[in-house]
């Protein structure tokens, strides 16, 4: 044991000596900080997802067990729409003194108050929060604490009411506090469960192979160093144990570094993201385990990554003082990840994926690939620079060098050819979904040119005339129909909708020929379908406020008439729809009746048109909802899977930043590396007039041959990979995101002229007489 620890103290040293040590170390040190934070972020996804599920949960109204009057507190859930956002928020009544106070808050709003969340203040406060102001007219008195939000960018409000009922559909009455019971979760569908972990996986992959690349930075020299040990009597054991000791030096400070520029980033993560996206710095905390992992695993993998390096080294140091060619490699072992993970894809693809076993498998398949890749690579590399000959002096000193060092050449791009994978693949991904959705590609809106209000029956019918009246006054507006419609179900899962107009407006919606006050019409989606007369419909209470609706226990049931003549709507819903007259309607209680008005924008009216048309509509309807208009199609739902999906795209590019610019830090050191291994060849190709620009030419070409090496394994596979994932989602037809693909080659591009440009000075220098001497 002592043996050992002395060893690798001897190797600890040896990482603080020698030529220029403290570069060396400082950018191994560096790379594998930055690589280290990136881990740690990924690590407090469960946590950040947890905490807001948490949160939801915490301010959960618990609905009375027997008798909802018995309740102290009555919360009605609200939501407004503005622009392309959502604005949730509770109406509260306090029917005791000893009500539970809402979280975030010190008391519960009195009527005509609210208290409002810092970024829904903001919005109001602003000029753009101007035709938001008249949906909540109530006086803003407080702000919401950090316990009672989800994140420090959502916009939701608390306001009293004192005309809350609790034996409305929407109103829970609460017991004794809030989020009592309840559960919130996000589910995704299977579509954004693949984007999801495929974007963590082509993330988090690179990272980790950049890592494992840090540790061998500088290896020629330190493989030199040990290899004449070797010669000097040291065993192969005591080498193993000076290179991680060695290794370790970089690896530990790295870590070090890497939790201390985690904690600086975390504090700014609050102003990181959309509103959607913002969360609390708070809740960024890696999960102990994942964080012991990533602290524990990242000097192990250097030390395994070391001391396989040293293979050749050990087995024959006189190969490595002599500088002469290793020995070719093999390919078979190398494909063993690669083809079993396509092979996953691939039985998942029969087999379909139904289950949360069936979502590990295609994870694990997904990383067996993306880490096949960097094993992949080198013998590519070295294949097809073996193969290359011929041409000008800076191509054949660039063939040369890659033909003697292919290994630290794929290793300087093999972080790029594991992201370059994992995007193609994505892309393919999202292209294809969004090709099987045709108009709606993954939360980008359609139909923008109409709106429709769908609220609760006013007390005053007049308010519905003077809300069409107002509507149609506005410029750019046009009111095509004002209906009263219920909703019914004759069979479970099946819903009618019946719409309650005169004759004039039946015409508007549908084709009748002739129509009179008591007829009614239907239209049913399948010729020779249901039997619309005489069938008994269960009919749904509204979804507003009101003490006199039945009960649960005495659902509301309507009998269509017996004389019901056949119409053409010109917009069919997929379901039966139920055309009746006013004197045909008597049997239709109100509390099942809502308001529906459809209106038709003009294309050329401004996107603020659809906040007008909202106002108008708060100003004189029971909680009207309006969905379509510009730029906001989406409905709630259709918003939780964007918000995943764009956490998704946002992750995706920001990790995507991190890691091409650690990838571009990787080419820059493996270049300056090699200036400096090769310093003594360059003087002397200097001093007997070679011309810098056939250097320069060189240098662009080094890099050059294994980018292109690895971006065309990268995109052979990605395509592959990313043809199983769409086979594995089922979509109707596989599309290819061409110009993505293209970026990511030019991308490619820049990287190997920006680093060749970066590396020129250090070449120039290399030329230099006095690089003749020795160490």
């Amino acid at each position: 044991m002592t043996n050992w620890l002395q060893d690798l103290a001897f190797g600890f040293r040896l990482a603080f000596t020698g030529h220029r040590p403290w570069g060396r170390l400082a950018v191994t040190a560096v790379g594998i900080a930055v690589g280290v934070a990136v881990l740690l972020g990924a690590a407090t996804v469960p946590n950040i997802h947890a905490a807001r599920i948490e949160r939801e949960n915490v301010r959960n109204p618990v609905a009375a067990a027997d008798t909802p009057g018995a309740g102290v507190l009555v919360a009605n859930s609200h939501a407004l729409q503005f622009g392309d956002s959502f604005i949730r928020g509770m109406q509260l009544r306090n029917m005791r003194g000893d009500a539970p106070v809402a979280p975030g808050l010190t008391r519960n709003p009195e009527p005509g108050e609210m208290v409002v969340s810092p970024a829904l203040q903001e919005l109001l406060r602003s000029p753009g929060g101007e035709l938001l102001r008249p949906r909540l007219p109530a006086e803003v008195v407080g702000v919401i604490g950090e316990d009672g939000l989800t994140g420090p960018g959502e916009l939701f409000f608390y306001v009293g009411s004192d005309s809350l009922s609790p034996l409305s559909d929407q109103v829970s009455a609460v017991l004794h506090h809030f989020g009592e019971s309840g559960h919130f979760d996000a589910q995704l569908d299977a579509d954004s469960q693949l984007v999801l972990l495929l974007s963590i996986a082509a993330l988090l992959v690179p990272i980790v192979v950049y890592v494992a690349a840090a540790a061998r930075l500088a290896e020629a020299a330190r493989q030199r160093r040990l290899a004449a040990m070797r010669l000097v009597g040291a065993t192969g054991r005591q080498v193993r144990r000076m290179a991680v000791g060695e290794s370790l030096a970089g690896a530990v400070l790295g870590v070090a570094l890497g939790w201390g520029l985690f904690a600086l980033v975390r504090p700014v993560v609050e102003q990181v993201g959309t509103a959607d996206l913002a969360i609390f710095s708070s809740d960024v905390r890696p999960v102990w385990s994942l964080a012991l992992l990533i602290t524990l695993g990242i000097p192990v993998l250097a030390a395994v990554v070391t001391t396989a390096s040293l293979r050749g080294s050990i087995v024959e140091p006189l190969q490595v003082a002599r500088r002469t060619s290793a020995r070719p490699r093999k390919l078979a072992w190398r494909l063993v990840p690669v083809v079993a993970g396509l092979l996953g894809l691939a039985f998942i693809g029969l087999e379909g994926l139904s289950s949360t076993s069936g979502l590990r498998v295609f994870l694990v398949s997904v990383v067996l690939v993306l880490a096949g890749v960097p094993l992949v690579l080198p013998w590519c590399v070295e294949r097809f620079a073996g193969r290359l000959g011929g041409g000008s002096t800076a191509w054949q000193l660039a063939v040369r060098r890659l033909q003697m060092t292919s290994g630290t050449a794929a290793r300087s791009v093999s972080a790029i050819a594991v992201v370059v994978t994992g995007v193609i693949a994505l892309q393919t991904l999202v292209a294809s979904v969004g090709a099987s959705a045709g108009d709606r590609v993954l939360g980008q809106d359609v139909d923008t040119s109409s709106v429709t209000i769908e609220a609760g029956l006013p007390e005053d019918p007049a308010a519905v005339q003077q809300s069409v009246r107002e509507l149609q006054a506005l410029n750019g507006v046009d009111v095509r129909s004002a209906e009263l419609i219920s909703y019914g179900n004759p069979e479970v899962d099946e819903y009618w909708t019946v719409h309650i107009a005169d004759c004039a407006q039946i015409a508007a919606l549908a084709v009748v020929t002739e129509c009179a006050d008591g007829d009614v019409f239907a239209t049913t989606p399948r010729p020779g379908g249901e039997r619309v007369a005489g069938a008994t419909l269960q009919l749904l209470h509204s979804y507003y406020g009101g003490t006199d609706r039945p009960t649960p226990e005495q659902p509301t049931s309507w009998t269509v008439p017996g004389a019901v003549r056949p119409a053409n709507a010109t917009a069919q819903s997929g379901e039966v729809d139920v055309y009746v007259t006013p004197a045909a309607a008597t049997g239709i209680p109100d509390s099942t009746r809502r308001v529906r008005i459809e209106v038709q924008l003009d294309p050329t009216a401004p996107p603020e048109v659809v906040e007008h048309v909202r106002n108008v509509a708060a100003a004189h309807l029971v909680e009207p909802t309006a969905s379509g208009g510009h730029g906001s199609a989406r409905t709630e739902p259709d918003r939780e899977r964007d918000v995943a999906l764009a956490a998704a795209r946002l992750g995706l590019l920001a990790g995507a930043l991190v890691v091409f610019a650690l990838i571009g830090c990787s080419l820059f050191v493996s270049a300056a590396e090699q200036i400096q291994e090769r310093r003594r060849p360059l003087a002397v190709l200097g001093a007997v007039g070679v011309p810098r620009r056939t250097m320069g030419w060189s240098l662009l070409l080094q890099n050059a041959v294994p980018m292109l090496v690895a971006t065309a394994l990268a995109a052979v596979t990605g395509l592959l990979m990313g043809v199983l994932v769409v086979v594995i989602s089922q979509e109707d037809e596989i599309a290819f995101d061409v110009p993505g693909m293209l970026g990511l080659l030019a991308f490619a591009a820049i990287a190997v002229v920006v680093v060749t440009a970066l590396s020129l000075p250090a070449a120039r220098r290399a030329t230099r007489p006095e690089g003749l001497r020795t160490e």
